[in-house]
């Protein structure tokens, strides 16, 4: 009363805001009992009741639970209340209330209401679920175990380099199904991944592709993709000599060679273990010509752009 008298004080003056005062507070009434009218009348609404399913530890369902009921009730209107403010209680289903023991799990619309009815007040009236039954697939097999193939394609950046191996967190999982699907099933695959321009080592987490009527356990794996810079290095190597016949011994001008390459920068001080070579039956190919190519022999993988100071050197050959 003190509000209104506050409101009637604030509006005194004009016949017009006598009139906007007065037209207000007989809406405020009329909101008033029309709530008190509504809310002691029956009201029709949607909840949304969450579902879950409760499974033995050996029990694996093959098919996905829906994640609500959309469940269409009846009651006082000052009921819903409850329902608006607080969390609408959760659907819990045994497996072994609703399954036939060959791996089907069904509860049709019937046994869905008997099963909504308790977690909802005594006064509220059922007209509808959706979906109107819920049918699931199961297994209690022990799960197969499989290797997982990655489907991953990763490019570094010019003057990086993919130094290593591949590494996953697991080389395996557990597949669960049926027994005719576990006997096709012999690998998974990883979704396809593509990733370049790399300039430092790849983390990624990487998701199992799903297989129809099976589930894999664990869904996704940790991968490693390493990747190092490229650093240029220059090394003088000894000159060895190829199928030089017993007794003959070459001496070689110059005896040693500059090779240049690219390296990954965590073997920066390894020796090169690259070699240069001749070869003694390369003598004569060249009329005229008193020198031997030199070439490459040996590489490490990791190595890039190995080239070698000079192509030939001059030689003399000793007899024994």
């Amino acid at each position: 009363m003190k509000l209104l008298e506050k409101m009637r004080d604030r509006f005194k003056g004009s016949q017009r805001t006598r009139s906007i005062f007065l037209y207000l507070t007989f809406v405020a009434i009329s909101a008033v009992f029309w709530s008190f009218l509504t809310f002691n009348q029956d009201v029709q609404m949607d909840l949304e009741v969450p579902v879950e399913m409760n499974l033995p530890d050996n029990v694996h369902l093959l098919s996905k639970v829906p994640d609500t009921l959309t469940v269409t009730v009846r009651d006082r209107g000052y009921r819903f209340f409850s329902y608006i403010f607080h969390n609408t209680p959760t659907l819990t289903l045994r497996l072994s209330d609703y399954s036939d023991g060959n791996g089907n799990f069904k509860i049709d619309q019937a046994n869905l209401r008997k099963a909504i009815m308790p977690i909802l007040y005594r006064s509220v009236s059922i007209i509808n679920v959706l979906p109107e039954s819920i049918t699931l697939r199961y297994t209690d097999l022990p799960g197969k175990k499989v290797p997982i193939k990655t489907d991953i394609l990763v490019e570094p950046r010019e003057g990086y380099t993919l130094y290593g191996a591949l590494i996953q967190s697991q080389d395996s999982v557990l597949v669960f199904s049926d027994a005719k699907t576990l006997s096709e099933i012999n690998e998974v695959y990883t979704y396809h991944v593509e990733v370049t321009d790399l300039t430092d080592t790849l983390r990624r987490k990487v998701t199992i592709a799903p297989i129809n009527n099976a589930v894999v356990e664990p869904r996704a794996i940790d991968i490693m993709v390493p990747i190092e810079k490229l650093i240029t290095q220059t090394r003088s190597v000894k000159i060895a000599v190829r199928n030089a016949p017993a007794g003959i011994k070459m001496l070689l001008f110059p005896g040693d060679v500059d090779v240049t390459y690219r390296s990954p920068a965590s073997r920066i001080s390894d020796e090169s273990g690259i070699t240069a070579v001749v070869d003694y039956n390369s003598i004569g190919t060249t009329p005229g010509s008193n020198k031997l190519k030199v070439s490459i022999g040996e590489i490490p993988a990791a190595y890039q752009d190995v080239k070698l100071s000079h192509d030939s050197v001059e030689y003399i050959i000793e007899k024994h």
